[in-house]
């Protein structure tokens, strides 16, 4: 119960203020009734039964986990705050020492949270302790006993390693800044100094864990406790937290640096009176609606009014020079301890180094404060590493944030920001700098809320791009926010941003958390107004398209293109130079970039119908040439560059309008991309195919001579590979480029006048049949070419449609693609990978909806004949049934296209044009079409996911069975699944067939023929044969499959021929299982048949396998309803016996079972009798001569 109450309170971490309602009714019960009650248990404590002590534990791990949750400041409020509880609560926590192995740490917390509260009681403590006398109680100088009692039990929380300590450091804090504990905070001072040089203790692990807690205590007092008491220690203090920061300790511990560096804030504060500086800068009063009026440049008197007088107080303000310049030395130490702080390597002691650089600077004279800002911005220089830029930006916020910065340093500021705003160091293989442009954006923010708008107006066209840039196209989503929300709130309070209102509506929080959206939706909508196209377009050419993440380059140059339409000219005039310079730079990700954004200009320069110069016209041809002549397609980056490069193919094929390009660089091109085509790299093979397509539609439409020699080599070279070429990894990107040839190429007549669209559809065929050399099997090859194929079929159909071809050689085209669509989905191919078939089978299904939308739209008039239409949906049903999550999805997907209908164009992208929409319409001339009306889901968005299998096996194959064209299909993926070694499916698919038999006899008679119908067509295919062995061992224990059917002796003979001469132990075990269950049956043929597949399982070369099959003949024998005295004599010779021992040795032990049992002996045991017999009568023989002294005798002596 207190586990379930905790997990429901952690539910409210997020919205903790839902929770206040409800705190005063959860914790005071709680804290009266029980911890108030321990803790005046007094003289029992001794005796505190262990029921006391687990109730007291669990209520305070509830308290603790509220306070946790809420937050200890808003939970204590509701804690016993009678003073006569502080004695009593003091032993408690004594108590909770002594026992400290039966006590958890959380009632140590709580009970310490609850005495800190206690501690500030306005009574004089003396007169609360009822250890002290009347005569010590007034003395001023006398620690009461309870006082000692606590911080003694305080002072060894300190060293703890967990939550207690920070507890013991807040009670302490409260405790010692009293005004009546002027002793005992000497005394605490003591140990303190000598705590933190590591004078009470040798052991190095404790002082690890007590010098943090002394260091939070005495944080905690200068933050409490009066300046006028503090003052005379602040030396002593100062002196110990500086040697603590430079100790072995800090240098190993980044929390003993945090916590010393707040110290020394605490105590810097304590050596300056607390005053606001005169010269510090006061923006004055904020109006949103000025700001506002101000964006739409509409005068307002009323607003300049209000500005003049602000500049007229900054003014008197910064002339004011009454402070007092008297400044303790150890400030100056402490400024440089922050400065340090600032350099260090870890973000907490950085951002407690800048806040405290903060609050120092804020009660310093204006010289001294100008110096600080001044070593700051020091720290903004290029020769720092990123923490000191990081920690230099969090000063400088935390600076502004308190009107520190003056406006006088704004010019030299805001360069420095802008660079930290885009600071990103290359590193080896990744680069730092997300945290600096992080704390930039901060320091924007701060800005926002510091400075008054004509104070900064002159720096807002500095800041805004660079925010922007930030906010659509920086690589990490933290900094992206942070620099939009730093933007909103400088277009709120200053008013001065153009276009603010319109971006902060469309680059928002939500926006800008995913990359791709932020730079290809919300820039382009920025890039819309003048201001902001020009930088962003320079910080995408001179950052982005050389950052060394590849998909960051990736994702810039589509940006490029989409940004490139909104100014083609800057694009022709400064982009496409700059990129053309860098295209054989020696850094490989700037060259990579490069010649990626080549593409996208010509591109962009295409669609603006704008033509480049001659002299970029010759760079960009030659710039693979360039590149094979650089050798750059080998060593470090080969595989980038190819993939760049075929993408450049493709797009100067795509403008070879604007793009004219001499035959010799063609065959360069050509021969560049069909190399690069043969590559193992997935992603290169896709941008090969689509630069060769390309390049096929550009330059094989021409009626010349050159094309049709180009266009028979062509489909010479890859009809050949897809048939003859041995390694899989080349025919992949052949099968793939076949598929989208353009109408030249498939019409183009070759090898006697046959079309070229005949020979590459033969060759995709053929593909799509796995090879007999194992070797050579390759399922990605097969993938390729299935998708290839419908799109080549597709395309054909279009095409002939058009030029009027006959309406047979259509029918002819589709019925071959699906015949062959088909047989992919019997492919179940297997290698290391897994089950790749599946692969093969997804397209195959994918595919089906296109090419039957196709034949619909194409040649009308005539639909799928009936036997394909069967064949087809017996398939996907099968499918709908498999183990595969996946594969069982995109068959029911495809499914319900086929019943329903709809649009087949979202099944995936096509390399087809001129095709359009293609409807599907549904096929209502399959078998049991109204049956699948009513149990298919409606739309795509209804298909069950793979979350809910039952789903699919309850509500739509289940039904089915009942249909004798698919029943047979769909029970050879449900056995598949039901016999499966994933637990879940099993489950609900076994189930799931066991409640479909149970409703209908005639359902229980085809899962029983079927069943021996996958045994005997499938022989020793472990893949069918022992999940099928699995689900009738599963049938037959659920009482689904009776020992009397007819057909009971044709299941046993096939289950023993599939155990014979089998070595998967798996099977041979529920083989084992199987055949037991009939042991039993009425019929004498099924019980001999059963019988004597275990014996012969006794005889298996594998012990496990010996000893299951005995186990299951004894447990078989023994459940007869009437066993007879052999049966008993047989179960005996069973359980006596160990079948772990070799076969020979139970032998004669198995020859008495077969008597036992009125079997035959096997033609294979009267051998092995008779042999065993011959070699017996032999050693006789020989033993009658063996003797010496017939050796001696034959030897003639």
């Amino acid at each position: 119960m207190m586990r379930m109450f905790i997990g429901t309170i952690e539910m409210y971490r997020e919205q903790a203020t839902l929770l206040d309602p409800l705190l005063e009714a959860l914790i005071t019960p709680l804290a009266v009734d029980v911890l108030e009650r321990e803790a005046r248990r007094g003289g029992e404590r001794e005796r505190r039964c262990l029921y006391s002590s687990r109730r007291l534990g669990r209520a305070c791990v509830i308290l603790d986990a509220l306070s946790s949750v809420r937050g200890w400041k808003t939970c204590i409020r509701f804690y016993p705050n009678a003073a006569r509880d502080l004695e009593p609560a003091v032993k408690l926590l004594a108590w909770t020492s002594t026992e400290a192995s039966a006590v958890g740490w959380e009632t140590r917390r709580v009970v310490l949270s609850w005495i800190s509260m206690l501690a500030l009681t306005p009574f004089d403590l003396v007169s609360i302790d009822s250890a002290t006398s009347v005569t010590v109680a007034s003395e001023h100088d006398a620690v009461p006993l309870v006082v000692r009692e606590l911080v003694t039990e305080c002072k060894r929380c300190l060293g703890d390693s967990g939550a207690t300590r920070d507890a013991a450091a807040a009670t302490l804090a409260k405790l010692l800044t009293r005004p009546d504990m002027s002793e005992a905070l000497i005394s605490f001072f003591d140990w303190a100094g000598r705590a933190l040089k590591g004078l009470i203790s040798n052991d190095r692990q404790e002082l690890s864990f007590l010098i943090p807690g002394v260091l939070r205590a005495l944080a905690g007092i200068y933050k409490s406790g009066a300046r006028d008491v503090l003052l005379a220690h602040a030396e002593r203090t100062w002196r110990d937290a500086s040697e603590t920061f430079q100790s072995e300790y800090a240098k190993s511990s980044t929390l003993v640096r945090q916590l010393s560096v707040k110290l020394a804030t605490r105590v810097g504060l304590v050596f300056m009176k607390p005053r606001v500086v005169s010269w510090r800068y006061n923006r004055g009063s904020r109006c949103l609606q000025d700001n506002l009026i101000s964006a739409e440049n509409k005068p307002n008197s009323d607003g300049a009014a209000a500005n003049s007088q602000t500049s007229t107080s900054i003014a008197s303000g910064l002339a004011s020079q009454g402070d007092s310049d008297f400044v303790d030395e150890a400030v100056d130490d402490i400024v440089e301890m922050f400065l340090v702080g600032l350099r260090d390597t870890d973000t907490v002691v950085r951002w407690s180094a800048a806040k405290g650089l903060g609050r120092i600077a804020s009660r310093l004279p204006r010289d001294f404060g100008d110096e600080v800002v001044g070593a700051v911005l020091e720290c903004l220089s290029i020769t720092e590493s990123d923490s000191t830029w990081h920690g230099a930006c969090l000063a400088l916020a935390e600076l502004a944030r308190r009107g520190l910065l003056l406006p006088s340093r704004l010019a030299e500021t805001i360069p420095l920001v802008v660079e930290a705003l885009t600071y990103d160091v290359r590193r080896g293989p990744h680069s730092v700098g997300s945290h600096v442009r992080d704390a930039a954006c901060y320091v924007c923010w701060a800005f926002a809320r510091a400075y008054a708008p004509d104070v900064f107006a002159p720096y807002v066209n500095e800041i805004a791009p660079t925010l922007l840039m930030v906010a659509c196209f920086d690589r990490e989503v933290n900094c992206r926010r942070a620099a939009s929300a730093a933007f909103q709130e400088s277009v709120g309070r200053l008013g001065q941003f153009p276009h603010g209102i319109d971006i902060v509506t469309v680059a928002d929080y939500f926006s800008l958390g995913a990359k791709v959206h932020a730079s290809l939706t919300v820039a382009p909508y920025i890039c819309r107004f003048d201001e902001y196209r020009v930088p962003m377009l320079e910080h995408i050419l001179d950052a982005k398209l050389t950052h060394w993440e590849r998909s960051s380059r990736s994702l810039a140059t589509q940006t490029v293109g989409v940004l490139g339409d909104l100014d083609p000219h800057w694009i022709l005039d400064i982009g496409l130079p700059t990129v053309l310079d860098r295209a054989c730079h020696s850094d490989l990700p700037t060259r990579h970039g490069a010649i990626l954004a080549i593409g996208e200009m010509i591109l962009v320069a295409n669609r603006a119908n704008l033509t480049p110069c001659l002299e970029a016209r010759k760079k960009v041809a030659d710039v693979i040439p360039n590149i094979q002549r650089h050798k750059l397609f080998r060593g470090n980056g080969s595989e980038l560059m190819r993939g760049a490069t075929c993408r450049l193919i493709e797009c100067i094929a795509k403008s070879a309008r604007l793009m004219p390009v001499d035959h010799s660089t063609r065959e360069i091109l050509l021969s560049s991309a069909e190399e690069s085509l043969r590559c193992s790299n997935v992603d290169i093979q896709i941008a090969a195919a689509n630069a060769i397509t390309a390049y096929a539609h550009a330059y094989y439409n021409e009626n010349d001579d050159v094309a049709d020699i180009g266009v028979s080599r062509v489909l010479a070279v890859h009809s050949k590979i897809i048939t003859k070429e041995p390694l899989g990894v080349i025919r992949r990107g052949s099968a793939l480029l076949l598929g989208a040839l353009p109408e030249r190429m498939l019409f183009a007549p070759v090898e006697g006048g046959t079309p070229a669209w005949s020979i590459a559809l033969n060759a995709l065929i053929s593909a799509t049949i796995p090879e007999l050399d194992a070797e050579m099997r390759d399922a990605e090859t097969r993938v390729n070419a299935t998708m290839s194929l419908t799109e080549l079929a597709i395309t054909l159909l279009n095409l002939q449609s058009t030029r009027d071809g006959e309406k047979a050689v259509l029918i002819s085209i589709a019925t071959r693609v699906i015949d062959a669509l088909l047989d992919c989905m019997l492919d179940y191919s297997v290698d290391n990978r897994g089950d790749v078939g599946s692969w093969v089978r997804e397209a195959a299904m994918g595919s089906l909806p296109l090419v039957v939308a196709a034949m619909q739209k194409f040649i009308s008039g005539t639909p799928l004949d009936d036997v394909r239409t069967t064949r087809m949906f017996s398939s996907i049903l099968k499918q709908c049934a498999e183990k595969i999550d996946r594969t069982r999805i995109q068959a029911m997907r495809v499914l319900v296209l086929f019943v329903r209908g709809g649009e087949v164009n979202k099944l995936g992208a096509l390399r087809v044009a001129n095709v359009g929409v293609m409807p599907l319409a549904a096929l209502d001339n399959c078998v049991a079409f109204q049956t699948l009306c009513s149990i298919v889901p409606e739309s795509l968005e209804r298909v069950p996911d793979a979350s809910r299998p039952m789903v699919i096996f309850d509500a739509i194959a289940a039904p089915l069975l009942k249909e004798s064209a698919y029943a047979f299909d769909i029970l050879n993926g449900w056995f598949v699944s039901a016999g499966g070694i994933a637990d879940g499916l099993a489950h609900f698919s076994s189930n799931a067939l066991v409640s479909a038999m149970s409703d209908s006899p005639n359902v229980a008679n085809v899962v029983i023929y079927s069943l021996v119908r996958v045994m005997t067509e499938n022989k020793h295919n472990d893949r069918l044969t022992l999940p099928t062995l699995r689900v009738c061992d599963f049938l037959i224990s659920r009482g689904c499959l009776p020992q009397s059917h007819e057909i009971a002796l044709a299941l046993v003979e096939s289950i023993r021929s599939e155990c014979y001469s089998s070595r998967e132990i798996s099977k041979l075990t529920v083989g084992a299982s199987c055949l037991a269950h009939f042991i039993r049956a009425q019929a004498e043929d099924v019980h001999k048949s059963s019988a004597t597949g275990l014996l012969a399982l006794m005889v298996n070369r594998y012990p496990r396998v010996r000893r299951e099959a005995a186990e299951q003949m004894y447990m078989g024998l023994i459940a007869l309803d009437e066993p007879s005295g052999d049966d008993e004599r047989a179960s005996e010779l069973l359980s006596s016996n160990s079948w772990d021992v070799p076969p020979s040795a139970t032998k004669n032990i198995r020859i008495e079972l077969y008597k036992l049992l009125q079997l035959d002996l096997p033609v294979f045991v009267l051998k092995d009798i008779k042999a065993s017999a011959s070699i017996q009568h032999h050693v006789n023989v020989l033993d009658e001569h063996s003797t010496y002294a017939s050796l001696v005798e034959n030897a003639g002596y």
